[in-house]
């Protein structure tokens, strides 16, 4: 099922910067398959884990433990630069990051540009990541567009977090299959 992401700030739509996500799980693995319109492509930088949420970037954050103070958080830009790390966050934007080393680097990219819209679908390894059935997955996407590279400029967010950020895990919503 396709979802549209929106403003984080206000809820609203985005039109000028429409994005829809597809969010699939497998026997294997969980996938998001993003679409987005009208960018500039702007990647900061082409280095792994390498800070690219400052410019153009697709994400998703995953917990799959339950507890939503821990979760896996996953960037691609437009370039295909990847960005993977778990993230523990004690509130209040409180954010401890865990570097995935590249070595150990489980997530799969790919990038297609279309004129100034691009598709970006990224999966990831549900053993990787630790899905258990039980508990599920508790996630959000986002999509960030700099127009060029003004920071932050168009945050959207499948579930809209209404603040600056997207580190609000109470935000997440749960996978439906």
């Amino acid at each position: 099922m396709k979802y549209q992401l929106k403003n984080t700030r206000t809820g609203e739509e985005l039109p000028e910067f429409l994005t829809t996500v597809d969010v699939i799980k497998t026997k294997t693995h969980l996938i998001f398959d993003f679409y987005c319109k009208n960018s500039k492509f702007f990647s900061k930088d082409n280095k792994y884990n390498a800070p690219i949420y400052l410019g153009d970037v697709c994400e998703a954050f995953i917990c799959t433990s339950g507890n939503l103070s821990d979760y896996f958080e996953i960037e691609v830009a437009p370039n295909n630069c990847q960005f993977l790390c778990k993230i523990h966050n004690s509130g209040n934007f409180n954010i401890q990051l865990t570097p995935i080393s590249e070595e150990d680097n489980f997530l799969k990219s790919e990038v297609e540009i279309l004129g100034n819209d691009y598709k970006l679908k990224f999966s990831v390894p549900l053993e990787k990541i630790g899905y258990d059935e039980k508990i599920g997955i508790k996630y959000n996407a986002f999509r960030i567009e700099t127009e060029g590279g003004i920071e932050n400029k168009n945050l959207l967010a499948l579930s809209p977090t209404m603040c600056e950020g997207f580190h609000v895990p109470e935000k997440f919503i749960d996978l439906v299959e």
